[in-house]
């Protein structure tokens, strides 16, 4: 038997379906936040997946499963959305019909201690730009800039992503943080021998610092029992002082906390702990306006702040 599917183009408000099912991981929930009934969303799907004849997701008891083909589409899907959405911006845009919008995506690390500023700059300069911020780790933030949800993203070494463009523009390193009142206080110095020893504070899975600390310590001793893994900064330096242990973190989050004594830095020999934060953003595509006068005063801050290298 010879089965006919049709090969008119993809429909938008269906696709748009599909990806939000998918991202939600349930038709209910998807339902809610599309505005619609549950059985018109499911009516969508199944009209989506016969145009394309394939099966595109799985239905299990208590979750959904995309097939193969469905991991396929939500890739290219989640770029078309976000290329239309950018279309009918810049269209607007340019007939002067909608204010500019700066989608930028930004570490935690960087949008806590060092994007505010920016950030002020850039809307005394032009308040007439929206600003959008996508907080997120690493591996996140360089999946939104290729598929076009953010214009570019400031984050962590390592960062590498075959579709965009990454520079360095400031150089930090890692820091021992540990309590005012730790054992520790007043050591000329420690090693990776002594930290393994002791408790360490630090973040998840697919954040910059995470990659960080695993290849100095190992991902054997990341996944034992000595290691504590918070999802937030603040949290990590919130324990340090609270003294549930020690941590190795970028030196930009606790400068202000050194300064006033609630956490003590001891240096680490024998290590390579230099940290570069970066600038990614798609291969071949012009920044706009509102993007270039960021990364400007980005560069400018940081040189001043930091006499860091900046790699253009």
């Amino acid at each position: 038997m010879v089965k006919y599917f049709s090969m008119e183009p993809l429909d938008t408000t269906k696709l748009k379906t599909f990806v939000i099912i998918a991202q939600e991981g349930n038709f209910t929930r998807a339902a809610a936040r599309l505005n619609l009934t549950q059985p018109t969303v499911s009516q969508q799907l199944a009209t989506l997946e016969k145009s394309l004849g394939v099966k595109l997701i799985e239905r299990h008891p208590r979750k959904l499963k995309l097939t193969p083909a469905g991991k396929t589409l939500l890739a290219y899907g989640e770029r078309i959305l976000a290329l239309c959405s950018e279309a009918k911006q810049r269209t607007r845009e340019v007939a002067g019909k909608a204010r500019l919008t700066l989608r930028v995506g930004v570490g935690h690390t960087l949008a806590i201690y060092l994007l505010p500023d920016i950030l002020h700059q850039l809307h005394r300069i032009q308040p007439e730009v929206d600003i959008r911020v996508l907080a997120g780790n690493t591996g996140d933030l360089l999946t939104a800039t290729a598929e076009g949800r953010v214009e570019l993203a400031l984050v962590g070494s390592p960062a590498k992503h075959p579709q965009l463009d990454i520079s360095a523009f400031m150089n930090d390193k890692l820091v021992v943080i540990v309590s005012a009142n730790d054992p520790w206080v007043g050591r000329p110095s420690v090693t990776l021998h002594d930290v393994r020893q002791r408790t360490l504070l630090t973040r998840e899975r697919g954040s910059a610092l995470h990659a960080s600390v695993e290849k100095l310590l190992g991902e054997n001793h990341l996944a034992g029992p000595k290691v504590i893994i918070l999802g937030e900064t603040e949290a990590i330096k919130r324990s340090v002082e609270a003294e549930l242990g020690i941590a190795l973190i970028q030196g930009i989050a606790v400068e202000r906390e050194l300064t006033q004594g609630f956490l003590h830095a001891v240096p680490l020999v024998g290590a390579d702990i230099r940290r570069t934060y970066n600038i990614a953003r798609q291969k071949r595509q012009p920044l706009s306006a509102p993007a270039k006068l960021l990364v400007e005063l980005l560069l400018k801050s940081v040189q001043l702040k930091y006499n860091a290298l900046v790699t253009k």
